[in-house]
């Protein structure tokens, strides 16, 4: 009785309130999985032994919808275009550890339903339920900092299912009881060591069929299924062989080669009085207009203000948020 309630609070919640859902656990463990898809009425046996960044409220609902989730294009919400909610640092408390796995190992990630599992019921009625996919920064100890950065390119090959593909629904009446949706994927075999940053996707719109009849979720990316809810993680990869990642055709990295901007003559600090060329020169370069200023690291040990370019790691920083300022400009 009580599931049925909480599938009806969430039935009603879904009607009155936009389209969403999260990444509630990376790693998944279903004891019964055959059996209760088979019988959606056995409670499902499920435990999680790897979480999403710093996981808030774990398993209440209500309040992971008020906390958790990010709306990526609600431009109030998330006027700087960022890719994961701010408040996903990567840090995770006790009880919710990062997931650990090895190359080529299978994860079966679990999303909430929240009423759009099925094209003929839920909320909103007779809309394609879209698709959930992976995006992955193309390296180790680096992150995917903004919704524009969520391309195909960046996009980890066959990390996509159809968003209730998997889902173990029970249908009571007129009430959909969305007990589990899944998304099973295999970690790529090329990750080296380390920690690897993944940002999980609700991609969908409003077309009543987005998908083309043979597409081939392994193979094919839609661009017409408009990535619309975000959720980050990260996976400590463990024995690996690989001393490169590249899972994905590219990266937010070195989007700019460094001998085209980090030869060229800088100002130090922005001073004019302080010309400087090459590994003489502050790691941190911005370009404004025809000159460029170049800054030291901050105490943090990152640029000091979005948007530069990292001399020193060959790798083009996040832009500058609405907080933040690209100098002199």
């Amino acid at each position: 009785m009580k599931s049925f309630q909480l599938a009806s609070l969430i039935s009603l919640l879904a009607a009155s309130a936009s389209a969403h859902s999260w990444l509630e656990c990376v790693d998944t463990q279903v004891s019964n999985y055959d059996a209760a898809k088979a019988n959606p009425s056995l409670d499902v046996q499920q435990t999680c032994n790897g979480y999403p960044r710093n996981k808030v409220s774990n398993g209440d609902w209500i309040q992971e919808s008020q906390t958790y989730l990010w709306d990526l294009n609600n431009v109030s919400l998330n006027p700087d275009g960022l890719a994961c909610r701010p408040s996903q640092t990567n840090t995770y408390p006790a009880g919710v550890p990062m997931t650990t796995a090895r190359p080529g190992q299978n994860l079966r990630l679990r999303h909430w339903g929240n009423g759009h599992s099925r094209y003929d019921m839920g909320s909103p009625l007779h809309k394609d339920p879209g698709v959930v996919r992976l995006y992955h920064a193309g390296k180790k100890e680096t992150d995917l900092k903004l919704k524009s950065d969520l391309v195909e390119q960046n996009w980890v090959r066959g990390a996509q299912a159809n968003f209730s593909a998997d889902a173990i629904i029970q249908i009571t009446g007129n009430q959909m009881n969305e007990k589990a949706n899944y998304f099973d994927w295999t970690v790529p075999s090329n990750l080296e060591d380390g920690r690897q940053s993944f940002i999980w996707v609700w991609a969908w719109g409003p077309a009543v069929t987005s998908n083309s009849a043979n597409f081939n979720p392994a193979t094919d990316y839609n661009n017409a299924l408009l990535n619309s809810w975000t959720t980050c993680f990260d996976i400590m990869i463990v024995g690996s062989s690989a001393t490169t990642s590249a899972d994905t055709a590219g990266s937010s990295g070195s989007s700019t080669p460094s001998t085209d901007t980090c030869s060229k003559t800088c100002l130090k600090g922005g001073m004019a009085q302080y010309p400087c060329t090459g590994s003489d020169c502050p790691p941190c370069w911005y370009v404004s207009g025809g000159t460029t200023n170049c800054f030291e690291y901050g105490k943090d040990g990152t640029c000091p203000f979005g948007g530069a370019y990292d001399c020193k790691k060959n790798i083009q920083t996040r832009g500058a948020t609405r907080f933040e300022r690209t100098p002199f400009e």
